[in-house]
């Protein structure tokens, strides 16, 4: 098709001679004249150097290919491990170390390529664990301590004179059904 100014639309395939000229190959199909033919390899350009072959058996993916399956575990262990740290504790603390060796055995395997991942999941899983044993450490001999204060005999006669001369000074007494309680606690402890 030609254009109305007596020009060649841009759509229209080249036009080439019906016959080449002698000495010149013919081109093959869809060839642009004067350009190497599609797919071929002019002489100017060097073939590029192979990469190094794949550990393992393992096999490159297409362009556009979906990621190695079991970088999901990695994400998991250091999303885990995170929590622990935060105060989540011993269970996520343990569910970040077992995903996280999950995720390193993929990864030696050649099944996903995320194994730092799941190497930091493994350490704050450690951490939070450890932080969560700590302070309850912390909690049940705070408790402890406190339950022993409390059953303290010197610590509640103290406690008692404290109140009654605070209420001594507004010239209130004491709550008569508190004062029934601390009498029963006293009996129960000399009896």
């Amino acid at each position: 098709m030609t254009q109305p100014d007596g020009g060649q639309s841009p759509y229209d395939p080249p036009q080439q001679p019906l016959q080449p000229e002698q000495g010149q190959q013919t081109p093959p199909p869809g060839a642009v004249p004067g350009q190497p033919a599609p797919y071929e390899q002019s002489p100017y350009q060097q073939q590029a150097p192979q990469g190094p072959a794949y550990a393992q058996g393992a096999q490159p993916y297409a362009y556009g290919a979906a990621p190695l399956p079991k970088n999901n575990l990695g994400v998991w262990s250091l999303v885990l491990g995170i929590l622990a740290v935060l105060g989540c504790g011993i269970l996520t603390g343990i569910a970040a170390i077992v995903t996280g060796h999950k995720s390193r055995k993929a990864q030696r395997e050649g099944q996903a390529d995320n194994g730092a991942m799941g190497l930091v999941g493994i350490v704050t899983g450690w951490v939070g664990i450890a932080w969560t044993t700590v302070l309850v450490g912390f909690l049940v001999v705070g408790a402890i301590m406190a339950a022993t204060a409390v059953n303290d005999p010197a610590f509640q006669e103290e406690l008692r004179e404290s109140y009654e001369q605070d209420l001594g000074d507004t010239g209130q007494t004491m709550d008569p059904e508190l004062e029934e309680l601390m009498d029963e606690l006293e009996n129960l402890e000399n009896g």
